[in-house]
């Protein structure tokens, strides 16, 4: 079970709170072993540039993780550069915020009526409805993946149709 104490921190019943980034680092390390510079880079990508966080922040998650074991350095590279990987215990941690990304969707529901309230229903539906098409494309069965990609695929090429329509028409 999930404790919410903050909105974007997930604390397992065992274990430490942990925060988005600190998710996010586990999540980045389970596809590969990365350096701190390489995920500022990702997280800066991955945000389009708008946010990225400090070295301050970042590298003291990455000695916390460390410490606690959930990931350690792999090797260390040129100007002492330290590549980093995620251990089991790490990967056990990860499974299990997995496991709760439910708690995850209502919160994202929660930041949803808020920027409703902010900018309107006109704006947030759409981002909403892309999101959820997302979760429950992840929830797909891997047989059931690809109907859903030529189900998604041909929604876009309706977009696409109405968009010519608008300049046609306009």
């Amino acid at each position: 079970m999930l404790k919410m104490k903050n909105l974007w921190k997930f604390s397992p019943e065992e274990g430490k709170e942990m925060g988005l980034i600190t998710l996010y680092i586990l999540h980045s390390l389970k596809k590969k072993p990365k350096s701190g510079y390489d995920l500022l880079k990702e997280i800066s990508g991955k945000t389009g540039g708008l946010w990225t966080p400090s070295k301050g922040t970042l590298y003291p998650i990455l000695k916390s993780l460390e410490e606690e074991g959930l990931i350690r350095v792999m090797e260390t590279g040129k100007r002492s550069k330290n590549i980093y990987e995620l251990t089991c215990e790490g990967e056990d941690a990860l499974e299990n915020i997995y496991k709760i990304k439910m708690r995850s969707r209502e919160r994202l529901e929660i930041f949803k009526n808020l920027l409703t309230e902010i900018f309107g229903e006109e704006t947030i539906s759409l981002k909403s409805l892309l999101v959820e098409m997302k979760y429950t494309v992840e929830e797909l069965s891997p047989e059931k993946r690809p109907q859903a990609t030529v189900i998604i695929e041909e929604c876009i090429e309706e977009l696409r149709r109405l968009e010519t329509n608008d300049r046609d028409t306009g």
